[in-house]
């Protein structure tokens, strides 16, 4: 009787575990699934950008591109730069190419499975090239900029003195509290955006900076701050790709001269 007793929470247990690993198995293939249907980076218009451009890119590492001015001698700042969700990396190369022809330093890293959430202290990992640069400041575009801004207040609540200045967010927002800091802020999203949630948007303004600006550019579109193709759900834009790189490269020197 006693075996009889004890073999039947086993069998429960061993059922219990098996469905278990098998929610484990089921999600992480469906995670997966997920995160392989992401945006291509659109190539053809990097190119556009690369060839009128005189800015150096030079591979860091293999998860890393690192884009340099052709005069180092007139570096005015850096950037670390968190790509969008679900968006390859590569596609921003075309506007860090136009903020290295304007003097930055850019950092644009790779994120594991194009999700910059899944490794949102990237950034920590360049402490040799933020070194030789004065003023740095943490970018992001869409889920890119929110993982930038946990990124940013996770140095704070370590350290009082931290190396950045200041958070750039393109058609995003800050999901952590930066109002009583003496961080600089700067919003950029397009007046056509279609993805924005400008609820949370409006909402997480509360956060900002008392040093923070805003900057609508007309005819833009969420997906147009990166190159690749449009964005499902996007507006309709009514300036090019091209176009709206180079007024947020433009809107991004002034705001940091």
């Amino acid at each position: 009787m006693s075996r009889l007793t004890f073999r039947k929470p086993r069998k429960l247990i061993t059922s219990i575990l098996l469905a278990f690993i098998l929610i484990l198995a089921s999600s992480a293939i469906a995670f997966k699934i997920y995160a392989s249907n992401y945006y291509k980076a659109d190539s053809s218009t990097i190119s556009v950008i690369e060839a009128q451009d005189t800015a150096k890119v030079i591979e860091y590492d293999e998860d890393t591109l690192l884009f340099m001015p052709s005069d180092t001698s007139q570096i005015q700042a850096g950037i670390v730069f968190y790509p969008g969700g679900k968006v390859e990396y590569t596609a921003y190369a075309g506007l860090m190419y136009e903020l290295a022809e304007r003097g930055f330093v850019c950092i644009l890293t790779r994120m594991p499975e194009n999700l910059a959430f899944l490794d949102i202290n990237a950034a920590s990992q360049y402490s040799d090239v933020i070194s030789g640069v004065s003023t740095w400041y943490m970018a992001g575009h869409s889920l890119g900029g929110v993982a930038a801004g946990i990124y940013i207040d996770e140095l704070l609540k370590e350290q009082d003195d931290i190396t950045y200045d200041g958070i750039i967010l393109l058609a995003s927002y800050v999901t952590k509290d930066f109002s009583d800091t003496d961080l600089k802020l700067l919003s950029i999203y397009g007046s056509n955006d279609g993805v924005l949630n400008f609820d949370n948007y409006d909402t997480y303004t509360t956060n900002w900076p008392s040093d923070s600006s805003e900057y609508v550019i007309e005819g833009g579109i969420h997906s147009y701050f990166g190159c690749y193709g449009i964005q499902q759900g996007d507006g309709e834009a009514s300036i090019t790709n091209i176009e709206q790189i180079e007024q947020t490269a433009d809107i991004i020197d002034n705001w940091a001269s």
